[in-house]
């Protein structure tokens, strides 16, 4: 099987939720046939990766996406109807290297990472194509309004209604499409549309065990310049932990996570938080906690971070969106607070509860085995292409 695996980012290295699921799907699809990587770069900024992918992957295609030509994009599209996403990523280039490879080989299967590569999976006439949208990405957009002011706030309202409507439109183009979560597909619209299907991330199920006894240590993890990942560390820094410290003055919060943006690094120091930016094992950090905590209030689509958290079975305290997508319970497999004040109570439950965390730590870990672990997600991926292939 010839298969082309088409993303606008380098999936390498898995320093952020989209390429933790590009990377583990590309190897995957790369067990199956001969597998031709076409990415979007920024050749400087991604020299180091573009190097370890192309010393894994014998096939690889990339393609330099400046940001000035990126920008250029943005403006020639303020008046259409196109996303501005989709917008962001339009390349002559990349157009003329997809017509080049589907004139050289016969493509069995076109794998396209998100509705921004709609248009150059378009091309491949020939081939089955899969369209990935991962999350609902008008969801999270909508999400944001609310903390969101002024300039800021008109455009991803605009971008919003322009995403969904785009989310629609193309569900009908390709052989089938895969969505992250029930709730994505509900909210894209898809939840009886024959050609969708979920298809969740995956997570390596820790061999580290956490050791017993408090160790007065909270956890959040994620890509640090990403606006809902800053915005839940804010409010942890910010709101909950002045309030927890009144009973818990040794009680130490960690932010974890590549790329810390200016307003993370602000919080280093602040109310016994500590930034720690990118470490090269994430679950060695994760056991030596007593909670994951993320109030997460805009985000969409299956958080990685809680997952992660929950195969080191660490309990997860977060939002009631994060634990629906999850499939997950209160007070069974993690818990759930929908505002800062809720947060306050549950953690300081937990903290002050050692049973309660331990026993909510080995559920949320049993969830994981079960529904999230490499092994289920390979055989889950493995039925859909065969589907794919033959229908």
């Amino acid at each position: 099987m010839k298969i082309l695996f088409l993303s606008s980012r380098i999936p390498y290295p898995p320093d952020r939720g989209d390429k933790v699921r590009t990377l583990f799907l590309m190897r995957q699809l790369a067990k199956l046939g001969e597998i031709h990587l076409l990415a979007m770069v920024d050749e400087k900024q991604d020299a180091k990766s573009i190097a370890s992918l192309t010393a894994e992957i014998h096939n690889c295609h990339f393609v330099a996406h400046s940001k000035k030509r990126a920008l250029l994009n943005l403006l020639a599209n303020i008046f259409s109807h196109i996303p501005f996403q989709v917008a962001y990523y339009k390349n002559p280039k990349v157009f003329a290297k997809i017509n080049e490879l589907c004139e050289n080989h016969d493509f069995d299967l076109v794998y396209t990472h998100l509705i921004r590569m709609v248009p150059y999976a378009q091309l491949a006439k020939k081939a089955k194509v899969i369209l990935d949208y991962t999350d609902c990405i008008s969801l999270e957009y909508s999400r944001s309004l609310g903390h969101l002011s002024g300039i800021r706030k008109l455009f991803f309202k605009i971008e919003s209604s322009r995403t969904a409507n785009y989310e629609m439109r193309v569900a009908n183009l390709f052989t089938e499409n895969w969505v992250i979560s029930p709730v994505d597909l509900q909210k894209l619209g898809l939840k009886d549309h024959h050609r969708s299907v979920v298809v969740p991330n995956q997570v390596r199920i820790s061999d580290l065990e956490a050791s017993p006894g408090l160790k007065q240590r909270l956890i959040f993890t994620g890509n640090m310049s990403v606006p809902h990942n800053i915005v839940a560390a804010q409010n942890v820094a910010r709101k909950i932990m002045p309030a927890l410290l009144h009973d818990f003055p040794k009680l130490e919060f960690v932010i974890v996570g590549a790329a810390p943006s200016p307003e993370i690094k602000l919080l280093d120091g602040l109310n016994n938080t500590r930034v720690l930016g990118y470490v090269d094992d994430l679950y060695n950090e994760l056991i030596k906690s007593d909670i994951f905590i993320a109030p997460m209030y805009f985000s969409a689509g299956i958080q990685n971070k809680a997952l992660e958290a929950m195969a080191c079975g660490i309990p997860v305290i977060t939002t009631p969106n994060v634990a629906q997508s999850l499939d997950a319970h209160d007070e069974v497999e993690l818990m759930i607070a929908e505002d800062n004040h809720a947060f306050v109570v549950k953690t300081s439950y937990l903290l002050k509860n050692d049973i309660a965390r331990a026993q909510i730590g080995k559920s949320g870990k049993a969830l994981v085995q079960n529904k999230y672990s490499t092994e289920a997600i390979s055989q889950l991926i493995a039925e859909r292409i065969n589907h794919v292939i033959h229908s």
